[in-house]
């Protein structure tokens, strides 16, 4: 057996392992490809037509408003310069009240069932995790088909690569041919959509596996000339929420923070624990999707002097390597052209997955075939006994 033979069988044997899992990624992953854009035309409706032209409330009183208007425990409150854009007061991961951020009027839950939807799809994705309960042990077989698809785009180029570097070879295996039919076919589209979309999908996977295990996040801070740091795997548990009549007390740190970035487009601030004696903002100047364009800030919650400032360029190189593999993975860091690609690679790992295991089952079929062919033929010719002859005759 060659040694590209042998690499295409444990290609073919690792894609049959891990296929289930890259179609489940494949998929989520195409699902929430576009999520901010969806949610946002969704919610178009709940867009403030008239912005009032007079001095605009507290920003406490969203909060209260809010607070009134859904019973619990508010955990966030996001704001925007744009006028037209209300405000956003989260209760959890998935729950959202929008409110008029200058006169402080509730105008509802937006598209809640939507962002519940797509909550619930990220948690799949990222953690599989559905109702907040993990499953670590089906994460950790999740990771592992991750860093195995690594291993499948690099193997799958090899044996790809024509053995004769000539158009002849190489156009069959570029381009799509609509003469083609059953295994023919899928040999086809399983070429052309691993050569078009391995670059995207190796980089997606390669920053997945990252993102999956301590020893590749050590590696990237390593290659980055940095000092590896430990990663908080283990969610801690909140302290009591801030009460709805100590929200005042966050005003002064709110409007101080605006002042920190006269560029900002959003502010969002996570509402601190009823003995936390700072705040905490995420300043950023685009639309999120550019961890180059974002700003930590940390304010005093009584007199809002600033404690901590960190910009992008305030970070380490291994911090901002990680940044990088963060929003490269899901193709934010490019706009709307990065997301297009990495919706085309979500949609071309789905096809390799299908591809794949439709050629592994036509070759185990055309095996079995062979194989009780070979065992007719070895049967025919078998010598008959004499009384087998004596009934031909």
């Amino acid at each position: 057996m060659t040694l590209r033979r042998l690499l295409f069988w444990v290609h073919l044997s690792v894609g049959v392992i891990i296929g289930l899992v890259i179609g489940f990624l494949a998929v989520t992953g195409s699902i929430l490809t576009f999520q901010p854009q969806i949610v946002a035309f969704a919610e178009k409706s709940a867009q403030v037509a008239s912005p009032t032209q007079g001095p605009c409330v507290a920003p406490s009183d969203l909060l209260k408003n809010a607070s009134n208007y859904r019973p619990g425990s508010a955990t966030s409150l996001v704001l925007f310069s744009d006028p037209h854009r209300p405000g956003e007061v989260s209760f959890g991961a998935d729950s959202v009240v929008l409110v008029n951020s200058c006169d402080g009027q509730v105008i509802g839950n937006g598209a809640g069932k939507l962002r519940g939807f797509f909550s619930s799809v990220r948690d799949l994705h990222r953690w599989v995790a559905l109702n907040g309960v993990r499953h670590e042990r089906l994460r950790s077989i999740k990771d592992f088909c991750v860093f195995a698809f690594v291993f499948m785009i690099l193997s799958g180029l090899v044996i790809w690569f024509p053995r004769k570097l000539a158009w002849q070879h190489l156009r069959p295996a570029v381009f799509f041919r609509r003469d083609l039919r059953g295994r023919a076919r899928e040999w086809n589209w399983h070429n052309v959509f691993g050569f078009w979309m391995a670059t995207p999908l190796a980089v997606i996977a390669l920053s997945g596996t990252i993102m999956a295990y301590p020893w590749a996040n050590a590696l990237l801070y390593r290659a980055a000339g940095d000092r590896p740091t430990e990663r908080a795997e283990t969610e801690q548990r909140r302290a009591k929420p801030l009460p709805a009549d100590k929200f005042a007390s966050l005003d002064l740190a709110i409007r101080d923070a605006m002042t920190q970035d006269a560029k900002w487009q959003s502010l969002e601030m996570r509402l601190p624990s009823d003995k936390d004696p700072n705040v905490a903002f995420r300043l950023d100047e685009g639309d999120g999707s550019d961890p180059r364009q974002r700003m930590q800030v940390v304010l005093a919650r009584t007199d809002g002097h600033v404690v901590r400032v960190e910009s992008f360029s305030n970070n380490s190189p291994g911090r901002r390597w990680r940044l990088y593999a963060r929003f490269v993975h899901t193709g934010e860091m490019f706009g709307t052209a990065g997301r297009i690609v990495a919706l085309l690679a979500c949609i071309s790992a789905f096809m390799l997955v299908w591809t794949g295991f439709s050629l592994s089952l036509r070759r185990l079929a055309s095996w079995r075939r062979r194989k009780a062919s070979h065992g007719n033929v070895a049967g025919q010719s078998k010598p008959k006994s004499p009384v087998q002859e004596a009934a031909r005759v």
